[in-house]
């Protein structure tokens, strides 16, 4: 062997010895010894000692003194340093904005949600996640308020490369560079976009209705109606990341449903679905009719991939229920195989709380491409 593939697999061997311990770091809920570190990892304690000593000088692990033990001396603990730096998730639409914040590995930090009447312009939009961004920075509880990662969801259909490139809800924000602006708001944060419906689907996998192996379907009802499919516990996105975007059928004709059901709910769709608790009253028969006109759309979902479960979510108060109950009823003539229709565990905030996931999976990502 020669002197340079030697070096060049010692160097490969050190990086898995890095990762090995970083990973388990990570994972751990509680601070680890040395010996735990070396049990786990299967490294002997001189090579987790080295790599640890590494971790702590490159402020990517912190050390603190443990209780004694009957032993003896006290052990020094090693924890994952998750608090040097914040991951932050945005939902945004021409409606309005949230946002959540947290520490490097996704545990929250600072919440925020903040309405805005019109961001249907890129600058406005723009100017909105920085000034949230900058607010969730500040209220974080982490030590360090660095902004590490940024994942904004937007209406719109996202390449694998977190680049957004068709939207209908908002097209000014394609041709306004938001992304240029976000990055010169937030020099060497990793910033990238995502379809906020999808990101309420990974949400729903990681903290809400569905489960990590099952199939579904997502349904989300406010200002617009979106889907998202769910393939074996995975968001499906398809060749350019538009999967489950039905909507887009002319002949599913959701927003004139959506119309529709605005006409019959003069005092607001909140008034309105509060009255549909009661059968046979108006309210009840303007949520079936809603129900029936945007079945077709949510079982031709439901025929392609052949869902466990549906989960219906709806930002306006009262609704998920009542729209969960009408759609299963709907769909048992719609479907060779009726999925269970439930709730969302998580309503409105769950595009927010999947782009948290999200920014938190890419500080994993750069930190375990790096050497230490």
């Amino acid at each position: 062997m020669t002197t340079q593939a030697l070096g060049t697999d010692l160097a490969a061997m050190r990086r898995l010895n890095d990762h090995a311990v970083l990973t388990t770091l990570w994972d751990a809920s509680s601070p680890m010894t040395a010996s735990q570190l070396a049990t786990s990892t299967g490294l002997s304690r001189t090579t987790v000692e080295t790599v640890l000593s590494g971790l702590v000088e490159s402020g990517l692990a912190d050390s603190e003194q443990l209780r004694p033990t009957r032993a003896g001396r006290p052990a020094r603990g090693y924890r994952f340093a998750a608090d040097q730096g914040v991951a932050v998730g945005i939902d945004v639409g021409p409606h309005g904005i949230s946002g959540v914040a947290g520490d490097l590995r996704g545990t929250v930090s600072a919440a925020h949600r903040r309405q805005e009447h019109d961001l249907s312009s890129g600058e406005h939009a723009a100017a909105a996640i920085i000034a949230l961004v900058t607010e969730l920075l500040d209220e974080s509880t982490t030590a360090s308020h660095e902004l590490v990662a940024l994942t904004v969801g937007i209406p719109g259909i996202v390449d694998a490369d977190g680049r957004p490139v068709k939207t209908t809800v908002v097209p000014d924000w394609l041709t306004s560079d938001i992304d240029a602006q976000l990055r010169a708001a937030f020099p060497g944060a990793r910033i990238a976009f995502d379809n906020d419906t999808k990101l309420a689907a990974l949400a729903e996998i990681e903290h809400g209705s569905v489960g990590a192996d099952e199939t579904a379907v997502l349904l989300r009802i406010g200002n617009r109606i979106s889907a998202a499919s769910i393939v074996d516990g995975r968001v499906a996105r398809g060749a350019h990341g538009a999967a489950g975007e039905i909507g887009a059928l002319g002949r599913v004709a959701w927003p004139e449903a959506q119309q529709r059901l605005a006409e019959r709910a003069p005092d607001g769709l909140e008034q309105l679905f509060t009255a549909a608790a009661a059968p046979g009253t108006e309210g009840a028969d303007a949520v079936t009719g809603f129900a029936a006109d945007i079945a077709d759309g949510l079982g031709a979902l439901v025929l392609a991939i052949d869902p466990h479960v549906v989960v219906v979510s709806s930002s306006i108060p009262g609704a998920s229920a009542r729209l969960a109950a009408a759609l299963g009823s709907e769909l048992a003539g719609r479907s060779l195989f009726l999925p269970d229709v439930r709730t969302s565990a998580l309503g409105a905030i769950a595009p927010s709380v999947g782009a948290l996931a999200v920014s938190a999976a890419r500080v994993k990502e750069q930190l375990f491409a790096r050497e230490y």
